[in-house]
């Protein structure tokens, strides 16, 4: 990131702030495949009917966090490049155009992660009410 020198400093603010997004992108992907796993592992103690329709919303918030998750992560690629090419003084900056990407950027990410935790909260609570009940049958 020598290059990045060149940018401004509100771009540069930028630069690292998507970076981190990036990060946070990354550690999504590796939770919800997490999250998948745990599905699988614990399906047979979420199978009944008490379960059954809070699994059902559970895997449709996931998928959507997924979908969300897919489209924030190709906007912060356009926007790293976006970057990196005025970085390289291969493209002017367009500080407005930033700007605006920045914020669209801001609000989805803020929002993914808020629902994430959200979404993990409930299915471990479910996965922890259906453990407890299990072990209250023992």
């Amino acid at each position: 990131m020598e290059t990045a020198t060149s940018l401004s400093s509100r771009a540069l603010q930028y630069y690292v702030m998507a970076r981190h997004w990036a990060s946070d992108l990354e550690f999504f992907k590796t939770e919800t495949k997490f999250f998948h796993r745990l599905l699988d592992d614990y399906i047979v103690y979420l199978s009944s009917a008490n379960y059954e329709e809070k699994l059902k919303i559970i895997g449709k918030k996931l998928q959507k966090l997924e979908e969300d998750e897919k489209l924030t992560n190709e906007l912060l690629t356009k926007q790293l490049k976006h970057l990196e090419l005025m970085a390289e003084d291969i493209i002017p900056e367009d500080a407005e155009s930033l700007a605006a990407m920045q914020i669209k950027l801001e609000t989805l990410t803020t929002n993914l992660m808020r629902e994430y935790r959200n979404t993990k909260k409930q299915l471990f609570l479910l996965v922890e009410s259906a453990l407890s009940k299990r072990h209250t049958l023992l």
